[in-house]
């Protein structure tokens, strides 16, 4: 795709402490799985796939839980799109197929960061940023 490392920096911050810490894990997972890519996942482990299918699936159910609900109880204008590209993420995220995963790691791991860095790209930084700035907004009132 293109060069991204999952190195969390300050620009990234929505300034709200909650949001910044979950985003913050998905980059650790993101810098997990490059790590595994980095050494073309020789001797990965069904195990080591299996933790980070389900800690990306308890980041997708978790967080899009959070932040709707940060959504919600601030009355953010954009909710409902909003929560659909969250149903969409996790949809996608719940699609990913263990079996395929295990025959294949390295490509299916290379697709699952690459679906990451297009969420971050796309999503965090540009709708979660809009999302944040209205609710800052509407807190300082």
């Amino acid at each position: 795709m293109f060069d991204f490392n999952f190195d969390w920096r300050p620009d990234m911050e929505t300034k709200i402490e909650v949001l910044d810490q979950q985003h913050q894990q998905l980059f650790r997972i993101g810098r997990d799985i490059e790590q595994l890519l980095r050494i073309k996942c020789i001797g990965v482990t069904e195990i080591q796939l299996l933790k980070i299918v389900c800690e990306l699936r308890d980041y997708a159910a978790y967080h899009s839980y959070q932040e709707e609900k940060l959504m919600k109880e601030t009355g953010y204008s954009g909710y409902e799109q909003h929560k659909k590209m969250h149903e969409s993420f996790s949809t996608e995220i719940e699609s990913i197929n263990m079996p395929k995963l295990k025959s294949d790691p390295e490509g299916q791991l290379g697709l699952i960061r690459d679906h990451i860095q297009v969420w971050v790209f796309e999503h965090m930084l540009i709708e979660d940023m809009k999302m944040a700035d209205e609710i800052r907004a509407k807190i300082k009132k």
